[in-house]
């Protein structure tokens, strides 16, 4: 086990898939670069906040969790992986669904921000009062961060640093995971350290022939038949 050190992407090829969501019958599916684009618009974003010291992330298994946790990472703040908004406390921003955004913002957090669940993400509507539309505040910025990298990347659960294990994974390994980002962060963290792919599964794991055709080579939180479980 060892904390995160350097880059919290390890090498992949950037025209590959990185994310992949299952949602239903929704298939999304980001590249590297694509991801990367996104990761960099959320620490650009960050960067106009002040920029924080420390993001509170508050979401289900989804893509966007993984390109904010990525983007977070990038911008040099600590991240705080939540499970309830009280975890978010102490955050000067964070990022969660619209409808424990005013929870949130009764933690004390400063800023906000209502994140779609949708497959494809996009704008919310009737959000409450103080709180941001990251679906309207991400895109308008920059698809590249011309910040420094940071030295190493902290990512907090339970007030704590998550220590990630050394899963024997590598590039051409493709993670299916069926539990939510606090529940699941380890593997998360070990898949895109290791510069593995993740199928994001939230909801019922697909069979037969469409499981097939993603290549998983792993799973957490779901048995496979064939396939090695990691948590």
């Amino acid at each position: 086990m060892r904390l995160l050190t350097g880059p919290l992407r390890g090498p992949r090829d950037p025209a590959q898939p990185l994310v992949t969501l299952l949602d239903g019958p929704a298939r999304v599916e980001l590249s590297g670069a694509t991801a990367g684009n996104w990761a960099a618009k959320t620490a650009n974003l960050l960067a106009s906040l002040g920029p924080p010291a420390r993001v509170g992330l508050l979401l289900p298994l989804h893509w966007q969790a993984v390109t904010l946790l990525l983007g977070a990472g990038l911008s040099g703040a600590a991240v705080v992986v939540g499970a309830r908004p009280d975890d978010l406390a102490g955050c000067e921003v964070a990022f969660t669904t619209a409808g424990l955004a005013g929870e949130v913002l009764d933690a004390g957090v400063d800023d906000v921000l209502a994140v779609s669940t949708l497959p494809l993400g996009g704008r919310l509507r009737d959000l409450p009062a103080m709180v941001l539309d990251a679906g309207a505040e991400l895109p308008v910025h920059g698809d590249h961060w011309a910040g420094r990298p940071p030295a190493h990347v902290v990512v907090e659960r339970g007030g704590a640093p998550v220590a990630v294990p050394d899963l024997g994974l590598g590039p051409a390994d493709r993670v299916l995971t069926a539990l939510d980002p606090h529940a699941g962060l380890e593997v998360l963290l070990s898949a895109l350290r290791a510069g593995a792919g993740l199928v994001l599964c939230p909801g019922a794991v697909p069979s037969g022939d469409a499981l097939a055709q993603e290549g998983v080579t792993a799973t957490a939180g779901v048995d496979l038949p064939g396939l090695r479980r990691l948590a």
